[in-house]
């Protein structure tokens, strides 16, 4: 790695408690001013503070790698490795995750959970490797630690307990870990967590592992001590791994944090440790602490507005005919993954709580428990972000499809998201399903179309069928139209056709000029026969805009279609590159990709005069 220059962290180590409690107020009064500006992941980033400056305090980053799970708990990070946050998710400005390319303190990109165990055991094997003692902490917070791949990693760990000098710091702000109950319990883990307890079995062991004999004792006597501690405290599920655990600890306890880091050190020496502490999310900020439904997670900019505006989103509409659906329909079943909130389906498991599961950041097992329901008969819905959905190719293939097995998935956040960027954007989820047999994929832009494809997977006899939701807000233009897979808004025998989805495609559709026919597409990757009965060969121009995916989802689609066809005229298509995509403002973003409205209507213009 390039080497690293000094930073706001090399101050900490002179600062007492009390100037240190001063210096977390500060930084969690900016947390908070960034994020009335220009919204971000507010609870999580107050939840963290004093921890973060314990972690940098005691692992100064220029020697040793701290990785962030997910990383949008990152926010005191940049601050302290010299990054200001004012402009954090604006376009040009800092990154709401962290990013190999803004800072060489930032020792990976992240932004879906589970990753950073595993990250961590490759750095600290290569470590190993390169004779490198520095250490490897890897932070994992917001229940991160329940993924699957944390678990697989943990199990790793667990059979390598040779590497050396990695720390696996638990942030738990409320997730479930075999709590410790009655009076002897919470003496015993007290005692064990103290200073005391920790120097004086430290000096114990190394004075008397000089001699054989007295070595010996020492094992007999630990082996001792052990015994009794298992018949008044429950093993964690670490323990129970075979992992080194210590705590939990108060997690914005400057004493408590150093203490426990220390000890993390002295263990970590002989092999991997996990080290837990409890924190509260949203600390210091009364309305987040209170929070018991995620509304502070994530917020919007001037989210402490008493003016709510009226919810016409995509995501309000779903909510409406899924209610309805559910009451019609006693075998339809909704699984999320962590997303009940993210989804707004809080009214739907409110409504429906026998019917509603959410699985936790566990998205690959909703999809398996999906196909258990399907072979039981019923109709499992599967309400999913895009960005998490790339997670189940295998179970979209070998569970749902291989089954011949019929599952909806409401992806949501299709298309850019805008300011999580490149971790989030929900642009390669057609061009996915694509590859997977019996798959259908469609695209709303409004009410009356999203009616339209529950009617079509109602119709579908097997296969993943996935409806796409931008995060943006629908379209209320009455077409005058009956719906259809693919709605021709004119068509007047034309040289030219453009073909547009959802609300950005009915926008340009709406600005081109009379002399060319137009087509709204709902059907993302219509069949041949569907596609034959449209006569696009009649066309000598045929464009297609799609803001919402990459090249290789209904762009190339199309390509591929017509050269079969042995199509004669032009074609050419208006769509994402297949490339990792910056965060920032819609309208900015689009410009840059070239794909805002006025820039494609310019060039369709331009290419139709050639």
């Amino acid at each position: 790695m390039d080497e690293k220059k000094r930073d706001d962290f090399n101050c900490l180590e002179k600062l007492s408690k009390s100037e240190l409690t001063v210096l977390a107020s500060d930084i969690r009064a900016d947390i908070l001013s960034v994020c009335l500006k220009n919204g971000g992941h507010l609870s999580s980033n107050l939840g963290v503070v004093e921890l973060t400056l314990s972690l940098l305090k005691n692992f100064k980053p220029d020697t040793n790698d701290i990785l962030f799970d997910v990383g949008h708990q990152a926010y005191t990070y940049k601050m302290l490795t010299g990054r200001d946050i004012k402009d954090i998710r604006i376009t040009n400005g800092i990154a709401p995750f962290n990013l190999r390319e803004e800072s060489p303190y930032d020792i990976y990109s992240n932004g879906h959970a589970g990753d950073s165990i595993s990250t961590a055991i490759g750095i600290a094997k290569a470590k190993m490797l390169d004779n490198d003692n520095s250490y490897t902490i890897a932070l994992v917070g917001d229940a991160s630690i329940e993924n699957g791949i944390s678990y697989e990693a943990l199990d790793y760990l667990a059979a390598h307990k040779d590497l050396k000098n990695l720390i696996i710091v638990l942030n738990d702000n409320g997730m479930a870990i075999s709590k410790n109950n009655g009076p002897i319990s919470k003496r015993f883990a007290h005692l064990r967590n103290s200073r005391f307890y920790f120097r004086t079995s430290s000096k114990l062991g190394k004075s008397m592992s000089k001699h054989k004999l007295t070595w010996k004792v020492f094992l007999k006597l630990r082996a001792i001590k052990d015994y009794f501690k298992r018949l008044v405290i429950k093993p964690t599920v670490f323990e129970a791994l075979g992992l080194k655990y210590i705590g939990p600890f108060d997690g914005h306890d400057f004493t408590s944090l150093d203490l426990a880091l220390e000890k993390a050190k002295d263990v970590a020496s002989k092999g991997p440790v996990l080290v837990h502490f409890i924190t509260k999310k949203g600390y210091g900020y009364p309305l987040a602490m209170k929070d018991d439904s995620g509304d502070f997670h994530g917020v919007s900019k001037k989210f402490d507005s008493e003016v709510k505006g009226y919810d016409v989103s995509f995501m309000a509409l779903k909510r409406h005919i899924l209610l309805s659906t559910m009451d019609e329909n006693e075998k339809i079943v909704i699984l999320t993954p962590a997303m009940e909130k993210g989804c707004g389906l809080e009214g739907v498991f409110e409504k429906f709580p026998d019917r509603c599961f959410d699985t936790n950041i566990a998205e690959e097992h909703a999809i398996i428990m999906a196909s258990g329901f399907a072979l039981q008969g019923y109709y499992p819905i599967i309400d999913i972000y895009s960005t998490f959905l790339q997670r189940c190719y295998d179970e979209l293939i070998e569970n749902i499809s291989r089954n011949n097995l019929k599952a909806l998935f409401l992806v949501e956040r299709a298309g850019l998201v805008n300011e999580d960027g490149s971790s989030h954007h929900g642009i390669y989820d057609v061009a996915m399903a694509r590859s997977i047999p019996y798959s259908k994929v469609y695209m709303p832009f409004n009410f009356q179309s999203m009616i339209y494809i529950k009617d079509q997977y109602i119709k579908a006899d097997k296969g993943p069928f996935f409806a796409r939701f931008t995060k943006s807000a629908p379209s209320f233009i009455n077409l005058d139209k009956e719906m259809d897979e693919i709605i021709f808004l004119r068509k007047n025998n034309n040289k030219s056709l453009v073909l547009g989805i959802s609300c950005l495609g009915l926008d340009l559709l709406r600005s081109l000029p009379e002399n060319f026919d137009t087509a709204l597409m709902l059907n993302l990757l219509p069949s041949d026969e569907i596609l034959d009965k449209y006569h696009l060969e009649e066309y000598e121009n045929i464009y297609l805009y799609d803001p919402y995916s990459i090249q290789q989802g209904t762009d190339s689609f199309i390509a591929e279609y017509l050269f079969r066809k042995g199509y004669k005229g032009k074609y050419k298509g208006y769509s994402l590159p297949n490339d990792f995509i910056t965060f920032g403002q819609e309208k900015d973003l689009l410009k840059m990709t070239k794909l805002d409205v006025e820039s494609v209507l310019d060039m369709i213009k331009e290419a139709s005069h050639d």
